[in-house]
């Protein structure tokens, strides 16, 4: 009998829970079912991203994911902007002076790389500024996006004080499931963006980038505070750690080449492999922009006596660049400049 008691009485605990516990998550199941079909097609790509980050702890797919919720989100607002006349005067201004920095960048970068200055390599001036267009451009537009989305919430919350003076007309965000959270959402992805960004082009971790971003802000933090001969001898104490942490062109890489099993030329295998070994976006644009020039740019042929395998760019009557393959180069090839020694000209003997 006793028994019997224990399983009514067990039988009656558990109906009691079922029914205590069904009705709050059919609520909470309806109410999740809510929030999620009131967001956008922008916010919930942010929550996937977030969640990404967070329980994958993938950098990349965030970022990828986060990249597309903002096409999707701010790509009406940008044709909205360009079809008005201010706005488009602003979007041409902004794209304007992008486009004048990668140009004087690309101008030092050519000069960087084969010593002369860039008028007298006009095609491979274009093919600098192809290369480094792109991540200007985006990491441009990234970090103007960080800084909107940074002063956003201001923004809303001015909307909130103001509208009890009767003020609706003020539309600038969507009106969207929660602007204020999804504003905040959206700084911290869009930050996790621009971290990998940088990652990608200067070849580092993203954990590296944060770190040396957060230091740079404390140090920079701590000699505002200081003195003025403080910071001066702050400022160089930060040069010369700067320089300490700065490779040395003069060694080679000691990272470990990678397996390249090629059938063709050893001189093309050893340029792929000095080109994988090294680091960042920009370096390995040098390289490319090196190869570019003498592959397309220097000509094989001049009136000008040149030495073997080697290529040549004139500069005046008198003077050309030699340019030779080199493995021992910085950038895998030689630019020297040399006297002219053609049947109508003799170079000056020293």
């Amino acid at each position: 009998m006793r028994r019997y008691l224990k399983i009514a009485k067990w039988r009656a605990n558990k109906q009691l829970q079922q029914r205590s516990w069904q009705p709050h998550k059919t609520r909470l199941v309806e109410r999740i079912q809510a929030i999620w079909f009131n967001l956008s097609t922008a916010q919930k790509l942010y929550l996937l991203a977030l969640s990404s980050l967070i329980v994958l702890q993938s950098g990349w797919l965030s970022a990828t994911i986060t990249i597309i919720a903002l096409v999707i989100e701010f790509w009406p607002k940008f044709n909205q902007l360009w079809h008005s006349l201010a706005g488009k005067a602003l979007i041409l201004i902004f794209y304007a002076s992008i486009a004048n920095f990668v140009l004087a960048g690309a101008s030092g970068i050519v000069n960087d790389v084969t010593h002369v200055s860039s008028t007298h390599f006009n095609y491979t001036h274009n093919f600098a500024t192809l290369l480094y267009l792109p991540p200007w451009a985006m990491g441009i537009s990234l970090a103007t996006l960080l800084l909107f989305q940074l002063f956003l919430p201001f923004y809303i919350f001015a909307l909130l004080l103001i509208k009890p003076f009767g003020s609706e007309r003020i539309k600038f965000i969507s009106q969207s499931y929660s602007p204020l959270l999804t504003a905040i959402v959206r700084f911290v992805l869009a930050s996790v963006v621009l971290i990998n960004l940088i990652s990608f082009i200067d070849d580092q971790p993203p954990e590296e980038v944060l770190d040396n971003i957060v230091s740079t802000f404390a140090d920079s933090k701590a000699i505002a505070k200081e003195s003025g001969e403080e910071q001066q001898k702050a400022v160089e104490e930060l040069s010369e750690k700067i320089e300490q942490q700065l490779p040395d062109s003069s060694e080679k890489p000691l990272t470990p080449k990678p397996d390249v099993n090629l059938d063709g030329d050893g001189e093309t295998a050893e340029n792929l492999r000095q080109f994988l070994d090294t680091k960042g976006y920009f370096e390995r644009s040098k390289r490319l922009i090196a190869m570019f020039a003498y592959s397309f740019e220097a000509d094989s042929y001049s009136r000008c006596i040149k030495t073997e395998n080697s290529k040549a760019v004139e500069l005046n009557d008198y003077e050309i660049v030699q340019v030779t393959p080199d493995n021992n180069a910085e950038y895998g090839y030689r630019f020297e400049v040399i006297a002219c020694d053609s049947p109508g000209i003799l170079p000056v003997t020293k």
